[in-house]
């Protein structure tokens, strides 16, 4: 196994068994289904019961920080996830609608005509509301139904890896990893790719679901409390291929040159189902925006960060050392 990311050990051990993973699978199924009119095709449950991270590996943990790792055999195959363009397009207005939400705490950030980045622009729904605060950003996605999804709204998007783009040494604004920095094999590799996209000082926001948040709500086994918390924010079975605590998220980004300046609670953008039941609705915004309230510390089911890159005297990249 790889050293850890975070760190540079390489001691994980196992902090869930598979078989502990599994009752949560279990629970997260019984969640989704219960909401169904009608048994669910495959492609109705991307992103509520199919992931590419979501079978039931053990978790393993970093002996000297924490960093939770998913345990799994296969490699990942991201670019050929089938979605159903009609039930993008149903959700669509969802995700806008959640990204226009963030107004308040990301648009004055960045002057006008600012050049962004999205890496893992999935639909294009922040591609879009970038528009509207009038930046000009461009998509980086490896998916091709998603890719080409979000092209047929208007929007940029090319499908490369951070590491292969042709944008290097543009001098970009902001590089946003909104949902999927949690995925990515080698983080460190992808902060270095974004260290030479990005201007002297320029702007780096990751957002990932808090590792913290899901121990402490599993700790509470089948209350009904948390199991609303962690289904409604797609914790359940932790389908991700790291987990990172704040503290650990923050050695990452020092450890890569990078200084966080602002960071902000949040929850799950939206619950994809094809047709978000009232009731979940109402339970799910009452749920989420309690557990986001507190802005003092990171402790909400997802944590965004808001960081600098960090130069020297020389004008070189500054990279922390891990403490």
């Amino acid at each position: 196994m790889r050293a850890c990311p975070c760190c540079g050990r390489g001691n994980f051990v196992t902090r869930y068994s598979s078989f502990q993973i599994r009752e949560e699978i279990d629970a997260r199924a019984s969640f989704v289904n219960q909401w169904f009119d009608h048994k669910p095709k495959k492609i109705e449950l991307m992103d509520l019961t199919e992931f590419m991270h979501g079978g039931p590996g053990r978790l393993l943990a970093c002996a000297h920080c924490g960093l939770l790792r998913r345990e799994e055999d296969s490699e990942p195959h991201y670019a050929d996830d089938v979605y159903d363009p009609d039930l993008l397009n149903h959700l669509y207005p969802r995700y806008v609608a959640a990204f226009r939400a963030k107004e308040k705490d990301y648009r004055d950030l960045l002057p006008p005509r600012a050049g962004v980045v999205e890496l893992g622009s999935h639909v294009g729904a922040f591609l879009e509301v970038a528009e509207r605060w009038d930046w000009r950003p461009i998509g980086l996605d490896i998916g091709r139904y998603t890719s080409a999804f979000a092209r047929s709204k208007g929007l940029t998007v090319r499908r490369k890896a951070i590491e292969d783009s042709s944008l290097r040494g543009h001098g970009l604004d902001a590089l946003f990893i909104w949902n999927c920095f949690e995925q990515m094999e080698d983080p460190g590799s992808t902060l270095r790719s974004a260290q030479r996209l990005l201007k002297p000082h320029g702007l780096l926001v990751v957002r990932v679901p808090n590792v913290k948040f899901y121990e402490r709500w599993r700790a509470q086994g089948a209350r009904r409390a948390a199991l609303r918390g962690l289904a409604y924010n797609n914790l359940l079975g932790f389908p991700y291929l790291f987990g990172y605590s704040p503290p650990a998220l923050l050695r990452l980004l020092a450890r890569n040159g990078f200084e966080p300046f602002e960071w902000h609670n949040s929850s799950l953008l939206t619950i994809p189902f094809p047709d978000l039941p009232a009731v979940v609705e109402r339970e799910s915004s009452v749920v989420n925006r309690v557990l986001s309230s507190d802005r003092a510390s990171l402790t909400g089911p997802w944590i965004e960060v808001v960081c600098r890159s960090v130069i020297n005297q020389n004008g070189e990249l500054k990279f922390a050392a891990a403490r």
